[in-house]
């Protein structure tokens, strides 16, 4: 009971975190406003931010929401035969640029000759995303960043490689725990924690598995299994 109730509080503070910074500066932007701007340029700015911070609270709300859902029981999926090579092919394209933009070697291996598999696209393109967000982010500039995939007559799989600072071993399964931040480790300092969790309900709504290796000292894989059956 004392474990629930902590992780109550923790996970509390965290979405007043999340959501007070941006609300904070909204605020500022917001009060200057009323009072007057004389000079034009300076209006527009605090305008531009005040959309900004609106588009940066935009995920963490959609997350929030698809927590709810799936607790609530009512996440759903819109099922469709997809080629999953050319799937790929398209949705790893923003994510390489990212990659390069930061100075990250990208490395992808996506076969033509994968099956043609039963998703949610957008649902999968969500845990895609999810999980190269994470490799993006915390890959040091020079690091690697690799997307692989695969399939076996009973399922098909991708796994996302990165050379970040990795996850402590008594970590590896407290990760996919709604709200977590790690007190060990640089991985997961920032954020509501709930993008693991996301994309881990949604893979095992499609009957599938997302597994986790990771060293502190070589980085992490997180590989997604599909069946085919």
């Amino acid at each position: 009971m004392k474990t629930l109730e902590e992780t109550r509080r923790r996970s509390l503070a965290n979405i007043v975190h999340e959501l007070g910074r941006p609300l904070g500066a909204i605020q500022s932007a917001v009060h200057v406003l009323i009072k007057g701007v004389d000079d034009p340029m300076v209006e527009q700015e605090l305008l531009e931010g005040v959309v900004n911070e609106i588009k940066r609270m935009q995920p963490l709300l959609d997350d929030l929401a698809m927590l709810h859902g799936q607790v609530t029981g009512t996440l759903t999926l819109n099922l469709v035969l997809v080629d999953l090579s050319d799937w790929m092919t398209t949705a790893l394209l923003p994510w390489r640029a990212m990659a390069l933009e930061k100075g990250l070697d990208w490395e992808s291996e996506i076969p033509e000759s994968l099956p043609k598999v039963k998703i949610d696209p957008e649902r999968m393109a969500q845990v895609l995303g999810n999980l190269l967000s994470n490799a993006v982010k915390y890959t040091p500039e020079g690091g690697k960043v690799a997307v692989n995939a695969g399939a076996s007559d009973s399922e098909a799989w991708f796994q996302i490689s990165d050379s970040g600072p990795g996850i402590d071993p008594t970590e590896l399964e407290q990760v996919f725990e709604p709200f977590f931040r790690s007190q060990r480790t640089s991985r997961f300092p920032q954020g509501l924690g709930l993008g693991l969790t996301i994309a881990r309900d949604i893979v095992e709504a499609h009957g599938g598995q997302l597994d986790l290796t990771s060293d502190p000292e070589r980085g992490s894989q997180f590989t997604v299994h599909l069946s085919l059956n």
